[in-house]
């Protein structure tokens, strides 16, 4: 009578859950577990009693979700960093390695169970956390007036995709202003490439610019989803700037919505605030049979105002419910918890705990400046520019510095390009191919290069010393 025997990869996958498993134990009898159990209830339980709000939705929201989400990634964040590296370092200082490796288990098995053990970890509190303040969120949400729960449910527990203005091309314009520009001697003396770039930041903000008694006219391609629901509602969201010395605190304007020549447009007056966004809803049946919505501004005062490309003008399109957004958003977080323990261990195999820690601070506080390398990939030196000269006061290091600083600032844009807490607290939907490039990129690639390198220093290790 024959014995069916396990396959490689059951054998395999029953070693990478006990390392996992012992990974695990390991946190929970040095008592981590039950400390970070208890901070993370201790969070998300006190927030919301400890930090008050105005009344609003809006500020409800902030209170509810920014605080207890962000209060629950900076815990689990730090615990990340110290149990991804303590997990080995101790084992290398107290021998524990040499046990393992003695037994029939591989070393890449040792290395990737230990991650999953930080995995399962991670997702189980994660889990528990995001179920608590989901539920905190409705049960407080009764407490609102009727208007602001109204408001809440429209503007921030639902799931909205964002439709804005296409950058116009202006490479044409650019060309022709800097032909007829250049024949000034002073500005033809100039660095070409310096004169364009200034050409465009004027280019650009003359059409932002809304004249007095003019009107500026948007026409926006709506994706099909909102017009099989003729009776649904879409929102406009606004925000436009002013002369910082004008005294006037309402601007009033004329919004038209829909075709401007039909009956049944949408037209209103409104007293709008300069620097402040402002969120109203209008019927989705006002886009045409292209999917297209037409939106007319009519400036009826003394001062010009500029609506930028960025968030001058958006469309919020119901495309989703709330509840499965915010799953998604914690997918985010726990592929982030993922990316920073496999950083952990990649630095706890070659470096004890304090130097890992420190190396992975570094690189956290190397990510967080992201402006800074932005301003140095724009200006293309990391010395200062000249206003009028266009050139870089020293650049002997640019031509090492600069590509650097492209780089990891392009990689920091490529990791933050989701940003869930954000997303979620404005009611935007955190799209599906969105979501899989993102999660292939952070738990795909970057998590298994580190992984891959951690486990070839591994395995040069010399464990027995």
């Amino acid at each position: 009578m024959s014995v069916l025997q396990p396959s490689t990869a059951s054998l395999c996958m029953q070693r990478l859950l006990a390392v996992a498993g012992l990974t695990v134990k390991t946190a929970v009898r040095f008592k981590l577990v039950p400390w970070l159990m208890l901070m993370l209830a201790t969070a998300v339980f006190s927030i919301p009693y400890l930090i008050t709000h105005d009344g609003t939705a809006g500020m409800f929201a902030q209170v509810q979700l920014t605080y207890s989400l962000m209060a629950v990634t900076l815990i689990m964040g730090i615990s990340t960093v110290w149990l991804s590296c303590g997990t080995l370092t101790q084992d290398f200082d107290r021998h524990h390695i040499v046990l393992l490796t003695s037994k029939p288990v591989a070393r890449w098995e040792i290395w990737i169970g230990k991650w999953l053990g930080i995995f399962i970890l991670n997702g189980t509190l994660l889990f528990l956390s995001g179920v608590c303040i989901y539920g905190l969120l409705l049960f407080h949400a009764r407490d609102l007036s009727p208007d602001e729960q109204n408001q809440l449910h429209t503007s921030i527990l639902t799931s909205r995709d964002s439709v804005k203005e296409t950058p116009p091309d202006v490479e044409w314009e650019i060309e022709q202003l800097y032909l007829k520009r250049s024949q000034d001697p002073d500005i033809a003396a100039m660095e070409p490439s310096y004169v364009k770039e200034k050409l465009r930041e004027e280019v650009h903000w003359m059409n932002q610019l809304l004249k007095p008694l003019h009107r500026r006219i948007w026409n926006l391609d709506i994706s099909s989803g909102a017009q099989s629901k003729p009776k649904a509602l879409i929102q406009l969201r606004v925000k436009f700037y002013a002369s910082w010395f004008e005294n006037t605190d309402e601007h009033p304007t004329v919004w038209i919505v829909g075709n401007p020549d039909s009956p049944s447009r949408w037209e209103k007056q409104l007293n709008l605030s300069p620097m402040t966004t402002h969120e109203w809803s209008v019927p989705a049946n006002l886009i045409d049979g292209d999917g297209n919505l037409h939106v007319e501004c009519h400036n009826y005062t003394e001062s010009s105002l500029v609506f930028r490309v960025e968030d001058g003008l958006e469309v919020l399109v119901e495309d989703g419910s709330f509840l499965w957004n915010y799953v998604k958003g914690l997918v985010v977080l726990l592929a982030w918890m993922t990316l920073l323990s496999a950083l952990g261990l990649w630095a706890a195999t070659f470096a004890s705990l304090p130097v890992a820690t420190f190396l992975i601070l570094t690189l956290m506080l190397i990510v967080s400046s992201e402006q800074l390398m932005k301003s140095i990939v724009m200006e293309g030196t990391v010395s200062s520019v000249d206003d009028h000269s266009g050139e870089a006061s020293w650049t002997h290091l640019d031509w090492i510095m600069v590509p650097i600083f492209t780089g990891v600032f392009h990689f920091t844009e490529a990791l933050l390009s989701i940003s869930p807490i954000e997303r979620l607290v404005t009611g935007r939907s955190i799209a599906t191919v969105a979501l899989l490039k993102h999660l292939a990129l952070v738990s795909g690639i970057l998590s298994g290069i580190l992984a891959g390198w951690g486990v070839y220093l591994f395995h040069r290790k010399e464990v027995g010393k």
